[in-house]
């Protein structure tokens, strides 16, 4: 027996205009952001990775 799949819901109208409007927003202060900027943000990244291998060393995946 199957069970029904919920549908997705969709921004309509206004709300659908004004999300829009913001990812648009977002995505032109992403583009023009400053040299200082992209280095704080390749920095932060950076950091990120360098958790995500911390985790993974401790991890002992394959120890078996």
């Amino acid at each position: 027996m199957a069970l029904p799949i919920a549908s997705i819901p969709v921004l309509t109208g206004e709300v659908a205009r004004r999300f829009e409007a913001e990812a648009q927003a977002n995505y032109q202060r992403y583009l023009n952001r400053t040299e200082e900027e992209k280095k704080a943000d390749a920095e932060a990244l950076e950091r990120g990775f360098a958790k995500l291998r911390r985790m993974l060393a401790k991890a002992h995946l394959g120890d078996k």
